[in-house]
């Protein structure tokens, strides 16, 4: 049997190893976003389409996880959802970043001023990376610390339960 410590460590584990293979699915979101203005536009196109994969594969499943267990988690811990409510919303504004960027990328199948077009993909893909980026570094220095508070509360409180029930 596992205490609460060693599952709140497991936790943590797995949330930074998360963390450091989205870090390397955003750098990859950069690059793209620093060339954008300057590729070709198939060639942006592909790019784009890789970085959309991405976002469905790897970033998708992470966050349906955070929504659907750790902010849960947080939240009963804490005994308030407001500790979760400003990543909640963060989530909601990545998701019509992505939304946006799988209309830029069809945008781009077209014919018309590529320059232009190129480049607005290019600051949606910056404005996605800035998003994403500032929501890992919150959750990490506001969020995953709740997780042991939540815990030592939860643990004061049902030993205060305990001693009053004792006596």
């Amino acid at each position: 049997m596992t205490s609460g410590a060693d599952e709140d460590r497991a936790v943590w584990a797995f949330v930074e190893h998360e963390h450091v293979d989205l870090a390397r699915g955003i750098d990859r979101l950069h690059d793209v976003a620093c060339v954008a203005g300057q590729l070709p536009t198939p060639e942006l196109s592909s790019r784009v389409l890789n970085v959309l994969r991405w976002l469905d594969g790897t970033l998708g499943p992470h966050i349906a996880w955070e929504d659907g267990w750790l902010f849960p988690e947080i939240d009963a811990r804490t005994g308030s959802p407001a500790a979760t409510l400003a990543a909640r919303l963060e989530h909601r504004q990545i998701r019509e970043l992505i939304a946006r960027l799988r209309a830029d990328h069809d945008r781009l199948d077209r014919r018309g001023v590529a320059g232009d077009r190129n480049a607005a993909t290019g600051a949606d893909l910056i404005h996605l990376e800035a998003l994403i980026r500032a929501h890992l570094k919150r959750e990490e220095r506001f969020l995953f610390p709740l997780l042991d508070e939540g815990r030592r509360t939860a643990q004061s409180r049902a030993t205060a339960s305990a001693a009053v029930a004792h006596d």
